[in-house]
């Protein structure tokens, strides 16, 4: 049955060949790609691979393709000059965030140029605290570059007066935020490297500062400093095919049927080394431009690290607003901010005895 179904594929493709050759049509899908996406269709079927040929790479089952297609990356795709070349210029900066401070967490926030309510709000809020049992906390809004001028001056301004954004060279986008993830990781390499832990998140999100400070003063106490990625991880996802999808992916940018265990882009907690580590090994790695499966996925297994989630990590912000705040972080998922005021003056009522049970 399986040669019968490989010989069918065969005729199938050099009839597309021909009939795209009589229709002087350019070919520009390789073989291997439409082997899978021939395969994939044919009967509803997903591309499997020989169980017996699928091996643990780092601590994790990846395929052998896999593993060889980014072990083994052209220069031809390695070419971007973002993410490979790492040629970001800084239309904003602010080094006074971390130049000459002893940085126990930095935080830095993925947000578009034009929300300037949340960055008020977040400044309001949990922002707000720079020091928390004689910890020193930095917040920092990373932004790309917009094409509307009077919405730049706006932030130019908003820049000088709160002195808290890094602005890249690139283009504010969904399709970019890869690009924004490897600019936050390239700002903290150069003007945060003194930091201890860094916290990447979104703009939906809240952070219990009186529980992630001591849980990582007690990283400190342990001597496990090194290594660390905490985060919520997606370990079952498979890539999304269907064009009208917001997380539309070709075939051609990822020829996988599933994807590798990530961390979900909505917030991650790093040590300084695994910061300056994944900057370093995103010259090596072929691009993605979604940005938690490039970023937690694809560099984290070349580099030999192991996503952990607590089993406090996260909750939604509705179901955390009256209770005692037990969880490192809250996703804000219908984007209210008066749930997230009231679950931040929760936070702040329980601040100085907060007993939580892990």
């Amino acid at each position: 049955m399986k040669f019968i179904k490989r010989v069918i594929l065969v005729v199938c493709w050099v009839l597309t060949l021909f009939f795209l050759y009589c229709h002087h049509t350019p070919i520009i899908i390789s073989f291997s790609t439409y082997y899978q996406t021939m395969y994939n269709s044919f009967g509803n079927e997903k591309l499997k691979y020989d169980k017996k040929k699928i091996q643990l790479f780092h601590g994790r089952k990846v395929s052998p393709q896999f593993e060889s297609f980014y072990n083994h990356a052209s220069d031809d795709e390695l070419m971007d000059p973002f993410i490979h070349q790492h040629r970001y210029k800084l239309l904003l900066n602010n080094v006074v965030k971390c130049k000459g401070k002893h940085v126990f967490l930095l935080v830095f926030i993925h947000i578009a140029p034009v929300n300037f309510a949340k960055r008020s709000f977040i400044r309001s809020t949990f922002g707000s605290i720079l020091s928390f049992h004689n910890k020193r906390i930095e917040h920092v809004f990373v932004l790309g570059k917009t094409k509307n001028a009077t919405l730049q001056q706006e932030i130019e301004h908003e820049s000088n007066k709160y002195m808290d954004i890094i602005q890249g060279n690139f283009i504010d986008s969904y399709r970019n935020l890869t690009y924004k993830l490897i600019f936050s990781l390239f700002w903290v390499n150069n003007f945060c490297k003194n930091a201890k832990f860094v916290i990447k998140m979104d703009d939906d999100i809240i952070i219990n500062i009186p529980l992630v400070v001591p849980y990582l003063a007690e990283k400190v106490k342990a001597g496990k400093t090194v290594n660390v990625l905490e985060c919520k991880t997606i370990k079952e996802n498979i890539p999304v095919r269907e064009r009208n999808n917001k997380w539309f992916i070709t075939p051609e940018e990822y020829p996988f049927t599933k994807f590798l265990p990530y961390c979900a882009g909505h917030s991650s907690i790093m040590s300084i080394d695994v910061v300056r580590k994944m900057y370093k090994a995103s010259k090596n790695v072929p691009y993605l431009w979604l940005e938690d499966v490039y970023g937690s996925g694809f560099l984290s297994l070349l580099l030999k690290l192991n996503m952990f989630m607590p089993k406090f990590y996260f909750e939604p912000v509705l179901s955390g607003l009256y209770k005692i705040p037990c969880s490192l972080f809250y996703l804000n998922i219908l984007k209210n901010d008066s749930n997230a005021l009231v679950l931040w003056n929760t936070i702040t009522k329980y601040e100085k005895r907060l007993n939580c049970m892990y």
